[in-house]
């Protein structure tokens, strides 16, 4: 199903998608002063933004979520792996930067985590108002996969579709940090996807037994 629903769309491109997600966003909102709860939460999404070195493009914000994306050949693992400490890392200094100057209980703060989502696919685009928008399935399922089986609070989740463009002797070769799982989750019109995650947790413990006055070195 999902195969032919590519097939379907006319003049699409190859996209590879990137989107950082911050969890917890809802509960932090509720606990916090609703005018400071969006100051941060701002800061936080200016952060990930900024930590983008592959040259990924902003296809738009979902709330507490960013849709990157950049067209052609997607990146190497080794790539993908320094934009995932990269993002985690500024975001977990930028966490620190909001206790250090505001009166959050730490607790508060603890319940922001980070998810990453990464696939390849097709894309095409239109204009709306003068502004560019993305379509088709591959972008579809790039939102509703935010919404899967995983129970990890913090995890990289990389489809099948975007692992099958690389070298598979190489896939357990990057993030040895943290064990690679597999898993799948069926969407209604898409079909079933295939993935492998990890938690980002132990980036985390990293982060914590590293960190300094002067930051952190990665």
């Amino acid at each position: 199903m999902y195969i032919d629903l590519i097939s379907t769309i006319e003049d699409a491109e190859p996209a590879f998608f990137y989107i950082p997600d911050i969890s917890g966003f809802t509960k932090f909102i509720k606990s916090t002063h609703i005018e400071k709860s969006k100051e941060y939460i701002h800061q936080l999404l200016e952060v990930i933004i900024d930590s983008n070195i592959l040259n990924l493009k902003t296809a738009e914000i979902l709330g507490d979520a960013i849709l990157f994306y950049k067209t052609g050949d997607p990146p190497a693992l080794e790539l993908l792996e320094s934009q995932v400490r990269k993002t985690f890392y500024d975001f977990h200094l930028a966490i620190e930067d909001i206790k250090e100057r505001s009166n959050i209980e730490p607790q508060e703060l603890s319940h922001l985590t980070l998810k990453i989502i990464v696939h390849f696919g097709c894309i095409t685009t239109t204009e709306i108002k003068g502004m560019l928008k993305l379509v088709g399935p591959d972008v579809i399922l790039a939102h509703r996969i935010l919404k899967n089986n995983i129970k990890e609070k913090e995890y990289l989740l990389m489809t099948n579709q975007y692992l099958h463009t690389q070298d598979e002797t190489l896939i357990r070769n990057f993030f040895s940090w943290s064990r690679l799982r597999n898993g799948s989750k069926s969407y209604d019109y898409i079909g079933k996807i295939h993935y492998k995650y990890l938690s980002l947790t132990p980036l985390k413990e990293a982060f914590n037994s590293r960190r300094t006055l002067n930051g952190i070195a990665l």
